[in-house]
């Protein structure tokens, strides 16, 4: 998932020009709002991936009121934050190659894309409510990526957790 969203930042700089930021861990967003989302299902067996399934949405020429009413404050698309309508067919072609090429650092070990997915990644410093997949829900400050890139917490009580799933929203801004 870390992976596919340097992948689609990478793309989208390469052929709109703007840079998207990721809302750890799996969401791009573009001067505030929300512009993509990605999500990633595989099995893994004792010697690595056997297969990924990745979905990517990204909005490209939505317009602002073809949004509905309740996400039009906070959905977004290349068009509703930039003004201009992108060709399609270029975003998906950049994005193909893009994570061709993220596949192949991949295999030659995640780590080497670990600081672009923490340049890129503006929940970091910040308070955040994190709603894990475990249950519970608390705040924290983002404090950093892990190599494994996991979410790095500081908790009120100056403990430090990590968490690998589950949803952040910013409380301090």
């Amino acid at each position: 998932t870390a992976g596919a969203a340097v992948a689609v930042c990478r793309a989208i700089e390469r052929v709109c020009g703007v840079a998207p930021g990721i809302k750890w861990e799996n969401d791009l967003f573009l001067k505030g709002k929300k512009i993509c989302g990605i999500l990633c299902e595989g099995s893994v067996k004792a010697d690595g991936a056997e297969y990924v399934v990745m979905g990517i949405g990204l909005n490209v020429i939505t317009r602002p009121q073809d949004f509905p009413g309740e996400l039009r404050g906070t959905a977004g698309s290349l068009y509703s934050q930039t003004g201009i309508v992108y060709e399609r067919g270029k975003l998906i072609s950049a994005i193909i190659s893009e994570l061709c090429a993220m596949y192949e650092t991949w295999k030659a070990g995640p780590v080497a894309f670990l600081d672009d997915y923490r340049r890129r990644c503006f929940v970091l410093g910040r308070t955040v409510e994190v709603s894990p997949l475990t249950g519970g829900v608390f705040t924290a400050v983002a404090e950093d990526i892990s190599d494994d890139f996991g979410l790095v917490l500081r908790l009120p009580d100056g403990s430090v957790r990590t968490v690998h799933s589950g949803e952040v929203s910013i409380t301090q801004v």
